[in-house]
């Protein structure tokens, strides 16, 4: 019995610890992967983030996704995104607590978009976090190379982003 109980315990454990990953298809046909893995403090160089401190620097950088001087929870490891048989992986730094189990869409609003105009030419937005510390991040691949063009915990652009959520296409 306690031999049960103590596998089943570990088990939970690792499950908990596992990165945790958000597969899509945007209407455009372009396939989205957003993986998270579980914040892990020692792998990161931290200053303020107390409740204390008003400032937060992780990395030496201000983090997205966080409010009130608490640490993030989970980090987003990778964002890949697939059309026409050619992938791309987007910027992901800075970006903490982002997706979580949420679905692509919730009560008619879309929290990724964009598309491709060719296999190497496309342009993406997210919105990002939960709505006390939501955040929008916008990216490009121009000519096969992506580039993360906005990182923003802006109201004016998340809003901007929520009522547009795909991009226009860019000359």
């Amino acid at each position: 019995m306690k031999t049960a109980l103590a596998l089943a315990l570990a088990v939970t454990s690792v499950s908990a610890l596992a990165d945790t990953s958000a597969t899509f298809s945007l209407p455009s046909g372009v396939t989205v992967r957003i993986t998270e893995a579980p914040f892990d403090k020692t792998l990161f160089k931290i200053s303020g983030c107390t409740t204390v401190s008003k400032a937060c620097f992780i990395n030496g950088r201000v983090p997205m996704g966080l409010q009130g001087g608490t640490l993030p929870q989970t980090y987003v490891k990778s964002i890949s995104v697939s059309y026409r048989g050619r992938s791309y992986s987007l910027q992901v730094s800075d970006m903490y607590d982002a997706w979580g189990q949420r679905p692509l869409e919730y009560k008619g609003i879309r929290y990724f978009g964009g598309k491709c105009f060719d296999a190497k030419n496309c342009q993406f937005r997210g919105l990002f976090s939960d709505a006390a510390a939501g955040y929008s991040a916008e990216w490009r691949v121009v000519d096969g190379m992506p580039i993360r063009s906005v990182l923003s915990g802006s109201d004016d652009i998340v809003h901007l982003f929520m009522k547009d959520i795909d991009p226009p296409e860019f000359d």
